[in-house]
């Protein structure tokens, strides 16, 4: 390769690593073309399923996109450096630097620790060592821009798996624990909070596609999970709960639409499952003293529910859980 070829392929690798960094990290637009791949390969290829490695798994595909945009940005400017023989001296002797010597020159210019051992030689060199030094300091600004608000993101995600655990253990117990007085309102007006909380998980997906990595091993605190029930907890509602006892019908839409959101943001690359989740315990409902439709009415709205409800399953099977985690059989 020629000394331009070297040199632009240098360049290229830096500016597709900041167009890179720019997508994942300020566009909000969903992570970029690097970064995406990465992670959608580690992810497929990892087992994440029950243990220690799930919760990890968030933490673990975060700490190698930075590594990866740091490696990347390093290769690229030793490339950019690295055939002109004159570009890097030894600040000792003005002797030119070898191939370490560049990478090592490189490598303290990009992480700006400045230690002189060697320097760039004319003004060509020293421009692009102080742009050098503005794309390492852009790019630990770039990786803090990047985890303060996907954390934060992580956080408020776990904390609306623990508001829909704590209504009940199973899709069934979520309405029957809302049955008050002979009515559903006050789940409604549980419903209708959690909505809105719902949708800003959902919105966060569509920003941090890496967001859905942040698991955990409790299935308490896992959205996918919760959220599956919830929905198991809603079609109970819509199409199991006689229309005169069901709650006010804008809460009800309102959940759904927040948990449709969802499934399309957060499971959108997951594959359907196979198999449909088994039908919600409508027996139980009557069990408890709440009206009820005819099973068969039920069981022929489930039926219609099925695609739907195997891509919910596919998310959880994505996420490294099954069914029963969501339902409890």
């Amino acid at each position: 390769m020629t000394e331009t070829a070297i040199i632009a392929a240098g360049a290229l690798i830096v500016l597709l690593t900041l167009y890179d960094m720019f997508n994942t990290t300020i566009s909000l637009g969903g992570g970029g073309p690097l970064s995406a791949k990465m992670i959608i390969g580690i992810w497929k290829r990892l087992p994440w399923g029950p243990g220690p490695l799930r919760g990890s798994a968030g933490g673990i595909l975060s700490f190698c996109t930075i590594l990866m945009w740091m490696a990347l940005l390093w290769l690229g400017w030793t490339l950019i450096f690295l055939p002109v023989p004159d570009a890097v001296l030894r600040t000792s002797n003005s002797e030119p630097a070898d191939l370490a010597g560049r990478i090592y020159f490189t490598g303290f210019t990009l992480f700006t620790l400045g230690l002189g051992d060697y320097r760039p030689d004319g003004p060509l060199w020293q421009i692009l060592t102080a742009l050098c030094v503005g794309t390492g300091f852009l790019s630990v600004t770039m990786s803090a821009t990047y985890l303060v608000p996907m954390l934060s993101a992580a956080a408020e995600k776990r904390a609306v798996a623990s508001m829909i655990d704590s209504m009940g253990d199973t899709p069934e117990d979520i309405v029957i624990n809302g049955w008050r007085e002979g009515n559903l309102l006050s789940l409604g007006t549980r419903l209708a909070s959690l909505s809105s909380q719902i949708a800003g998980t959902a919105t966060s997906h569509l920003s941090y596609p890496i967001l859905h990595t942040f698991n955990t091993a409790e299935a308490a605190r896992a959205t996918p999970v919760q959220i599956v029930k919830l929905n198991e907890a809603l079609l109970l509602i819509e199409h199991g709960v006689s229309p005169g006892s069901r709650p006010a019908a804008l809460d009800v839409l309102s959940a759904r639409r927040a948990v449709t959101d969802f499934f399309e943001h957060a499971g959108s690359g997951a594959k359907p499952s196979d198999e449909v989740p088994p039908t919600p315990d409508l027996a139980r409902l009557a069990e408890a003293g709440l009206p009820t439709v005819p099973q068969h009415d039920f069981d022929s709205a489930i039926h219609h529910q099925r695609d739907a409800r195997r891509r919910a399953h596919g998310m959880l099977l994505e996420s490294g859980w099954s069914i029963k985690d969501a339902v409890g059989r």
